[in-house]
């Protein structure tokens, strides 16, 4: 026995021994190497594991929300998709955030539908009335010119996004049967989320930067950090609500900043990605040019020229010599006095313009078109996509050309259709959003290159007149609602920054004017031809949310609130995940006393989103009313 142990230590002994001498005839570099990969490795293994946890454990509490586009979900019985109302959190704080168009697509696409994906921001979207944007027109007018087939336009667009928020859309639309996808988007380069004038955090970084912090944002971990920086930036004064384009009015760009000069390289990246996405997708894209107002948009911002004390006072002296001999009604001799000014700086945005107004007045196209088009690209606040944005566009499409890619130079062809050739109040409410009409002409122009390019035959084309008509019929663009848009838009060019333009007084007479017509026209006696010109829609295009939205509206405003909760709760049905429809029926329903009906319903809207306007407080007030009802 003691033997038996005696010889198990000395095998151990030798065992040592040789691994002391295997060891002792390694380098040491060798032995240093490892010590150092451990350590390295211990660095980095535990750190992710702990994080893997908290992730864990985050997602079993059920803390964060999916961050792609589209959602499951199963209504009535079917199969749908529909968009994810949190999509851009990760792009914007949350007080901030802009939420998709509401709508549901069938999963599995119908037999014989063609499947269109339009992407872009706000002017893409519709504003300020979706339901009149180009996508609405292509839809009615494919559907006229070809009526064996059932077209489908899922607009994509969100307002305020720019092409960092598109990239990761279009990537989860190549899943979902598209037959084309368009691309229409360069507005909010500079202003939207990683844009070098944006307010929604760092000025144009590196896109590489971009894309790793949008992939920590679609981790629960990621969500929680930026939920506890969106409260530290509450804290030091940042904005906590919406205010459109004037909240930007503080981060004034130079035409040559070099954040600028980033974010155009960025989004050069991103429209190839999206692009190529599509493409390798085995889908045609077709890729648009950006059409901005020129002729009725004067600057925004312009920066004042960095002079000596002596120039800058021989510059000021001839600007306001050209600015008083304009008022008096002397386009040439303004021209003279601006043109002298031009001779000293010309990077001014309102000079520019002001030569725009006077080259015109005179005549002189091509000179006016020139300066309009310089006046835009200097202006400091940059929510016009520019000559810079347009020729990458340009660009994309001429390499792209070969490869299933359709490019329509919309800006040169809107022009074009112009009087003077430039684009303005005939196209555009106010700097970037088309007026119903611009929608249609847009739209049309689109139709004309799917019909000519991808489908076996250019189908039915009827003059523009007569497609508008009929366009307007299929998505019930009544009296009421050409009212109702004209209004909106009124009230927008009303506040900030748009009272601070120049042309501002010509703008607002021009709505004014408007606004009369389509007074003159709209009479009680016409509310039952609008009725019937909704009902005759609704016939045709029975799940059309946005059209019984509309009609819904008006029968509310029209007194027959019974028959606007009958239209509210069809909406409800057919977007049960979206609180807005919810909160109407449950307002009107609380102004008819069906107080648990109301009740039901504005509890309905606070559940699927707890910041609702008006929704608590219209509980407080029937809870305050009508205390034994809960």
């Amino acid at each position: 026995m003691h033997r038996k142990a005696r010889n198990r230590k000395v095998a151990s002994i030798s065992f040592l021994q040789r691994m002391c001498a295997s060891s002792a005839s390694k380098p040491a570099s060798s032995l240093r190497g490892r010590r150092w990969g451990l350590k390295l490795s211990a660095a980095v293994v535990i750190p992710v594991f702990c994080l893997g946890l908290v992730e864990l454990g985050l997602r079993l509490s059920g803390y964060g929300h999916p961050t792609g586009f589209f959602l499951e979900r199963k209504i009535e019985g079917t199969d749908y998709l529909i968009p994810n109302r949190l999509f851009t959190h990760r792009f914007f704080p949350s007080g901030l955030a802009r939420e998709p168009l509401p709508f549901r697509m069938l999963a599995e696409k119908p037999q014989g539908t063609y499947r269109i994906f339009l992407f872009g921001e706000s002017a893409a979207y519709g504003d300020p009335d979706p339901a009149y944007g180009m996508g609405r027109f292509l839809e009615a007018l494919l559907e006229i010119r070809h009526p064996g087939t059932e077209f489908e336009v899922i607009c994509t667009a969100i307002t305020a996004i720019n092409s960092h928020a598109i990239l990761p859309i279009a990537r989860d639309c190549r899943r979902h049967e598209g037959d084309l996808w368009v691309i229409y988007m360069g507005n909010n380069e500079m202003v939207g989320p990683f844009g070098a004038g944006t307010i929604f955090g760092k000025h144009a970084p590196p896109r590489s930067l971009v894309k790793m912090r949008l992939l920590i944002g679609t981790t629960r971990l990621g969500q929680l950090i930026s939920r506890v920086t969106e409260n530290l930036g509450k804290q030091e004064g940042g904005p906590e609500s919406w205010r459109g384009i004037d909240m930007f009015m503080g981060n004034k760009l130079r035409h040559d900043d070099p954040n600028r000069l980033r974010s155009y390289q960025n989004f050069e990246k991103n429209l190839k990605e999206i692009v190529g996405t599509g493409l390798q997708s085995g889908i045609p894209v077709l890729l648009s040019t950006v059409s901005t107002n020129l002729r009725d948009c004067a600057p925004f911002v312009s920066i004042p020229p960095a002079l000596a004390e002596a120039d800058l006072a021989l510059w000021e002296g001839q600007y306001q010599a050209g600015l008083d001999l304009q008022a008096r009604g002397l386009p040439e001799e303004a021209l003279a006095a601006f043109e002298a000014t031009a001779a000293i700086e010309s990077e001014h945005a309102e000079l520019q313009f002001r030569l725009g107004t006077c080259y015109l007045a005179l005549s002189r196209a091509d000179e006016a078109t020139a300066a309009f088009t310089r006046a835009r690209d200097l202006d400091a606040l940059a929510v016009r996509a520019d000559t810079r944005i347009n020729r990458i566009i340009l660009d994309a499409i001429e390499q792209y050309r070969q490869r299933d890619l359709i490019g329509l130079d919309a800006d040169a062809i809107l022009a074009g259709q112009t009087t003077d050739g430039l684009t303005g109040r005939e196209t555009f409410y106010e700097h970037v959003h088309y007026t119903v009409e611009g929608n249609f002409r847009l739209a049309r122009l689109m139709a004309e290159m799917v019909s000519s390019r991808l489908l076996s035959s250019p189908g039915t084309v009827l003059d523009a007149e007569t497609e508008f008509q009929a366009c307007a019929d299929q998505l019930a663009f009544t009296q009421w609602n050409q009212k109702l848009v004209w209004n909106t838009a009124l009230d927008r060019v009303s506040v900030s920054p748009f009272t601070s333009q120049s042309n501002h007084a010509s703008t607002t007479a021009y709505f004014q004017e408007k606004m009369m017509e389509v007074d003159q026209k709209t009479t009680h006696a016409s509310w039952g031809e609008c009725q019937r010109d909704y009902e005759h829609a609704l016939s045709r295009r029975p799940d059309d949310t946005l059209i019984r939205w509309n009609y819904a509206q008006f029968l509310e405003r029209t007194g027959r609130i019974p028959e606007a909760i009958v239209e509210g709760q069809a909406i409800c049905r057919r977007l049960p995940e979206n609180a807005w429809p919810h909160f109407f029926v449950g307002s009107l329903m609380g102004r008819q006393e069906r107080i648990r009906e109301a009740i039901r319903y504005l509890k309905m809207a606070l559940q699927i989103q707890a910041d609702v306007p008006f929704a608590r407080e219209e509980l407080d007030r029937i809870k305050a009313a009508y205390p034994t009802a809960w």
